[in-house]
């Protein structure tokens, strides 16, 4: 990344850019740099107050457009859909963890299910993800995400009501 950094700077992207860009530097992480996004913006879910679906929705719209300003720069600066940047997953994260159905404390159930159904759909790319992520430029980078942000809610709101059907939910929430 040290190259890719100055090429950054050379593009008058900023350290702060480069921050938010990266989901907190997330995107410098060797390995699976997405899953990792994902488990850090999962973590957000557990700070006091944002674990109310509006909050969530409005930080994964928030994180979306400000992905969409910053991600172009950086596709110039350092080549085709830079596994660097993460805010995308983080945007799509936050999608899938809102839940008006799930409401008060947070709920660590609920925040694995999110987690595992987001990366399943972000790496599935189902369609219209699969046509976004074709794309070149700001848009191709983020809404592959927020598609998969937005298909995963819903299974998680199935696999959910389904644990709950089966007393699952009942015996981890007990156990």
């Amino acid at each position: 990344m040290a190259n890719s950094s100055a090429l950054l700077r050379e593009h008058n992207i900023t350290w702060w850019k480069q921050l938010i860009a990266s989901g907190l530097f997330t995107g410098l992480s060797p390995v699976a740099s997405g899953t990792v996004a994902s488990a850090v913006a999962t973590l957000f879910y557990f700070i006091p107050g944002l674990a109310n679906p509006w909050v969530m929705l409005a930080m994964g719209g928030a994180a979306f457009f400000v992905g969409l300003w910053l991600a172009g720069p950086c596709e110039e600066a350092i080549g085709d859909d830079p596994s660097f940047v993460t805010i995308d997953e983080f945007a799509g994260q936050w999608i899938t963890l809102a839940s008006p159905l799930i409401l008060g404390q947070p709920n660590w159930q609920w925040a694995v299910i999110c987690f595992f159904t987001f990366r399943a759909f972000d790496i599935a790319k189902l369609w219209p993800a699969s046509y976004f992520d074709r794309r070149r430029g700001p848009l191709g980078i983020m809404a592959d995400d927020i598609v998969a942000g937005i298909y995963a809610n819903i299974a998680s709101h199935i696999i959910w009501y389904g644990l709950s059907f089966a007393g699952l939910v009942t015996k981890f929430l007990e156990g």
